[in-house]
């Protein structure tokens, strides 16, 4: 009988073990979390424009290190960047009227230093402003307004050719491809329209709606929405947010929502990671949440600047004179109303930074970082950045006509009919570790770093000496001129 029990026992034994072997029985399928990016954790990029005659530059700024660790050429009038893949970035060269240099460059990498550069070459005098990829794509999307007639040109990025054009509408100022590559979409600031397309065959795409101006278009990262930013031309409908959906295989895509208003925005930034769209102009930063369906405004409402005493966690309050260094020219002058400019978002999902500024009575830009608690919607700390001269003056108070030395044009936004985004005046980016925030500043030609760990300015890295001629002779070349900034390798 023992010997029957024991028998019973080793088989009981057995049958567990085999249960308890390689096969995997799960008991819950978990919803993955959306991890941040790899390839923006060790570098930033600053896209740099050197004048109507020399080529611009990029240059590599290392995270770790708050140092320049390369630089290189780039086309005439570069205005707008984006990453292809861990390896390699685009560059948009806008150029310039009546040129024939409109190109792309290509930024490869080995680590964090460019290894070397190609230049597509696009249709003489088509001015290009914008360029889009989906992730790990070998496509790209640029816009080609002044071409006739004005299209999107589509990139071969492993033969750095340009394989064909679309026609899209009037003066289209940027493009949105779908995470998962099947379509894309151009905002046409010129005709108040939205042009769509399938990427396998790019053949167009119904779309229900109407737009007014558009100016800014983003895929959320599900490939089931897309936004589009309505620009301002004098209408009831500046600054609307169209929130369209694009579950559909074949089409249309209809717009199903436009509740959300922030009349005179030009550019918003979306955060994959927390799904929100974040979106900076004049007095405020508006933030939504964007995971469900509909947008909705974050609890709250819009962060507004104020006149509070720093710091106040409902608003963003101007940094006291006083905090700044004894070389700041806006040490000792009287603070005025401040103007959102830029926003950028940590891959960690802690915080988002906020750039502001106001200009004083002797013509000098004074701007700041702020930092919002991410969780909570709040106003956390605010930085003081070293301020700097207006470059968008082009001649001395007090008529004259005298020049103004310190006077950029590609600090200047343009004005329609010209391409709408053809610089920007600030841009802000993040490490991918989180552990700094870039604030890069046309005017001043510089990127200043913000250590995140404390909410301090640690340094800025000006971009490399210009061609413009010096403030007064003795003097170096001033710095080119930062019109765009973005997480690199």
């Amino acid at each position: 009988m023992k010997r029957f029990l024991w028998l019973g026992f080793v088989l009981s034994l057995y049958l567990i073990c085999t249960g308890c072997g390689e096969t995997f029985r799960p008991i819950i399928i978990p919803n993955p979390p959306i991890f941040p990016n790899p390839a923006g954790a060790h570098t930033v990029v600053s896209i740099n424009n050197n004048g109507s005659v020399v080529p611009g530059t990029a240059m590599v700024i290392d995270v770790s290190g708050d140092s320049v660790v390369s630089i290189a050429n780039v086309g005439l009038a570069p205005v707008h960047s984006v990453q292809q893949s861990a390896s390699e970035i685009l560059v948009a060269n806008h150029s310039a009227a009546g040129t024939v240099a409109d190109s792309i460059t290509t930024l490869n990498f080995s680590g964090t230093t460019i290894a070397g550069t190609s230049t597509i070459s696009l249709p003489p005098n088509s001015a290009p402003s914008y360029v889009a990829v989906a992730p790990s794509a070998t496509t790209a999307y640029v816009t080609l307004p002044s071409f006739a007639p004005p299209s999107v040109g589509v990139i071969n990025t492993l033969s750095n050719s340009l394989t064909t054009t679309v026609a899209v509408g009037n003066q289209p100022d940027a493009i949105g491809v779908t995470p998962d590559n099947t379509k894309f979409y151009a905002a046409n600031y010129g005709d108040s329209t939205l042009n769509g397309f399938n990427t396998a065959d790019l053949s167009p795409r119904t779309i229900n709606g109407s737009f007014n101006a558009p100016v800014w278009v983003i895929a959320r990262n599900d490939s089931q929405r897309l936004y589009v930013l309505n620009g301002t031309t004098g209408t009831p409908q500046d600054g609307v947010l169209s929130t369209i959906d694009t579950t559909s295989t074949a089409g249309p895509d209809t717009v199903i929502d436009a509740s959300v208003k922030v009349p005179g925005a030009t550019f918003m930034l979306y955060d994959g990671n927390l799904n929100r769209l974040y979106i900076p102009w004049g007095g405020q930063l508006t933030i939504l949440d964007v995971s469900q369906s509909i947008p909705a405004v974050l609890a709250g409402g819009p962060i507004t600047t104020c006149d509070q005493p720093m710091p106040s966690i409902s608003c963003i309050s101007t940094v006291p004179p006083s905090s700044r260094g004894a070389t700041d020219p806006c040490l000792l002058t009287n603070t005025q109303t401040l103007t959102v400019a830029a926003v950028t978002a940590l891959p960690n999902g802690s915080r988002a930074y906020v750039a502001a500024y106001y200009e004083d009575s002797d013509n000098n830009i004074c701007p700041q970082v702020t930092a919002i608690d991410a969780a909570s919607n709040t106003v956390t700390d605010s930085t003081p950045i070293p301020g700097f001269p207006d470059a968008t003056i082009p001649y001395l108070p007090g008529g004259g006509m005298v020049p103004d030395p310190y006077y950029v044009p590609a600090c200047v936004p343009p004005t329609p009919p010209a391409p709408y985004h053809a610089t920007f005046r600030f841009m802000m980016a993040a490490g991918g570790d989180s552990s700094r925030a870039y604030l890069a500043s046309c005017d001043a030609g510089n990127v200043n770093v913000v250590d995140t760990s404390n909410d301090t300015y640690i340094l800025n890295q000006p971009a490399p000496i210009g061609t413009r001629a010096p403030i007064s002779p003795g003097q170096l070349n001033p710095p080119q001129n930062p019109v765009f900034l973005i997480g690199g390798p």
